[in-house]
């Protein structure tokens, strides 16, 4: 039974690598917290009444035992994701092996045939994936289990990875998508390093480490080995703190799931029950986020690596000379691999070293306008006399957060949300994670989308001051007088949310900042025909820098543009996106009337700052 249950556990074990957030949801699969099936009543009474210490630590009880994550706080989910520890947000395959374990290790007790046993652990490993839904790393870890059970049914042993070839075929056989969704093949390949390099290492480490930290150390870093060529092309940079969020992390997980499946089964009947369970189980996924938040705010939690296809590439051939060194008997051979990786990594972190440096240094002096790398969205910076305004947040929390830390901001005096749109308010508890506010504008235009409602309400209880826009607003940041020049209160001119958000005018006696959100080309036409009461005759020698509307998209109206004629166009945009942001029409316009445009997608985070020869460009780059 020793052998079998070792077998069944690896078929499932550190699976959980499968970072299944990061995945898109290809057809034929629904997202976890959108599952009902043939539980949902017991999965309806499990979030009914579940408690924790913490809301975090309560949404990452509901995540582990039922793949519900609905709950977790994005700013939390940035954060595990910074460590990779995303793989705790959701059942994943070890959850499925720590089930399946547990049952077969209390049917032993019972004087039961070992088909019995054996058909009922089966009976309960297709209960489960009914309870939390049929999502391809849980589909893996137990089809692989369902083959190991099957062949120990039948008299018969396998091996783990033949368990694992055979449940890959029948899965892309029955649904081809699954080659395609980054959760699956990152599940699949953290298994194969898990069974392929984790014994080897492990009897590597053994000579020098205690066991009970080498086994666990081992299949944490066989893992992320064969994970990382496929997680550069997910997200940028490498986490340096991986491998320690989860060897410490890992022990926590085998509790919560065996506490957070026991308030499942009694939910329907005892709901107090579930109740005090799940309030158990949050005090370890506490210590879980608690653990999460502290090394994504280490310093450099992430080493800047080659983006792109580069990137993955160069990965991808150190983990193959490391892989090679592990299985290796040949000492020569080994002693070359070793040579040869020393002098790779050598250079790589040297270079990443020489990056960071060059990253920790890219802005100094008293700038004025930053437009901050958040990826496919917009957020702007302006300061001046130590006062800050913040114009949108971008997608996502830690980005933002990133941006803000980094310069040292703790104090946001403006924060403007220009519209509801996620790109440009998504990351909202990034910035009030690092910053308090003090006044808030947001638009007026009666946006009826979820994102909308949960803004308002985050904002109601950040702010100071939260305030409806509309023309005639006006204000002071230090030396710049502020003025809002769309939409008029109420945006009963507005086509959609992007022809209602807010566009301001920072002026001073040293810069001038336009901002224009996603304003498109009808409402740019607007603010051209009442250019009368903001532009007038221009702004004569104060240079003027314009946030590009909508990313550079096609919809424009460049004769404002000309009008304007700003020094600076920059244009917040996400590298390779989908919707060929920024468009060649508008990039033409705007050299013809030769503005010089700065692009995040090219440049990273980009600073402006006034001096006595004009404006000062800088550029943090990309890691």
């Amino acid at each position: 039974m020793k052998r079998f249950l070792v077998v069944l556990v690896a078929s499932g074990l550190l699976a959980n690598f499968s970072y299944g957030s990061h995945a898109p949801q290809h057809r034929g699969w629904q997202r976890p917290e959108a599952y009902q099936g043939p539980l949902g009543f017991m999965r309806d009474a499990f979030m009914s009444h579940l408690a924790g210490v913490s809301s975090d630590a309560k949404a990452l009880v509901a995540g582990l035992a039922i793949g519900d994550k609905s709950a977790l706080s994005s700013a939390t989910a940035e954060t595990m994701k910074v460590v990779s520890l995303t793989h705790l947000t959701a059942v994943s395959g070890a959850n499925c092996a720590i089930v399946i374990g547990a049952v077969y290790l209390l049917l032993s007790r019972f004087a039961l045939v070992r088909q019995v046993r054996l058909v009922l652990t089966l009976v309960a490993l297709l209960g489960y994936i009914l309870l939390v839904g049929p999502q391809p790393s849980v589909l893996r870890a137990g089809l692989m289990a369902a083959i190991v059970i099957g062949a120990r049914a039948l008299g018969r042993n396998t091996s783990a990875m033949s368990a694992l070839a055979l449940a890959v075929i029948v899965l892309l056989v029955s649904n081809p998508w699954l080659a395609a969704d980054y959760g699956f093949i990152l599940s699949v390949l953290a298994t194969i390093g898990i069974l392929v390099l984790a014994p080897s290492l492990a009897r590597r480490l053994e000579a020098r480490l205690p066991r009970w930290l080498a086994l666990p150390l081992s299949v944490s870093v066989a893992a992320q080995l064969l994970c990382t060529p496929v997680l550069l092309r997910l997200q940028p940079g490498l986490s340096t703190y991986s491998i320690i969020a989860n060897v410490l992390a890992e022990p926590l997980v085998a509790p919560v799931t065996v506490l957070g499946m026991l308030s499942c089964l009694v939910a329907p009947v005892f709901p107090f029950l579930t109740s005090g369970l799940t309030w158990l189980a949050s005090l370890a996924t506490c210590l879980i986020v608690y653990l999460a938040d502290f090394l994504a705010n280490a310093p450099s939690a992430t080493i800047s690596w080659p983006d792109g296809l580069l990137g993955a590439a160069l990965f991808t051939g150190i983990a193959a000379m490391v892989a090679v060194w592990i299985s290796s008997t040949h000492i020569a051979l080994r002693r070359v691999l070793a040579i040869l990786l020393a002098l790779v990594l050598s250079i790589t972190i040297g270079s990443c070293a020489s990056n960071q440096i060059r990253i920790g240094s890219w802005l100094k002096g008293d700038w004025a306008v930053i437009s901050c790398d958040v990826g496919q969205g917009d957020s702007t910076l302006i300061r001046s006399q130590g006062l800050v305004a913040l114009i949108d947040v971008g997608r996502k929390p830690r980005p933002v957060s990133g941006c803000l830390k980094e310069l040292g901001i703790k104090t946001i005096d403006l924060l403007v949300l220009t519209h509801f749109d996620l790109d440009h308010v998504g990351g909202l508890d990034g910035a009030l994670s690092v910053a308090r506010v003090k006044s808030a504008i947001i638009t007026s235009y009666r946006d009826e989308r979820p994102a909308a409602a949960i803004t308002y309400r985050k904002l109601r209880k950040a702010a100071s001051q939260l305030i409806e826009a509309g023309v005639g607003l006006t204000g002071q940041l230090g030396q710049f007088t502020w003025k809002v020049l769309s939409p008029h209160h109420g945006a009963a001119e507005a086509e959609d949310s992007n022809d209602g958000s807010v566009t301001m005018l920072f002026e001073s006696a040293v810069v001038n900042v336009l901002t224009l959100a996603d304003l498109g080309e009808k409402g740019q036409m607007r603010l051209a025909r009442e250019s009368a009461g903001w532009l007038g005759n221009g702004f004569g020698s104060v240079p003027l820098v314009v946030k590009v509307s909508h990313h550079g998209s096609a919809d424009q109206y460049p004769e404002l543009y000309e009008a304007l004629k700003p020094d600076v166009a920059l244009i917040s945009v996400g590298a390779h996106n989908d919707y060929g942001h920024p468009t060649q029409r508008t990039l033409n316009f705007l050299a013809r009337i030769g503005s010089h445009v700065y692009r995040t997608d090219q440049l990273g985070s980009i600073g402006v700052t006034p001096s006595s020869e004009g404006l000062r460009v800088s550029t943090r780059g990309h890691g």
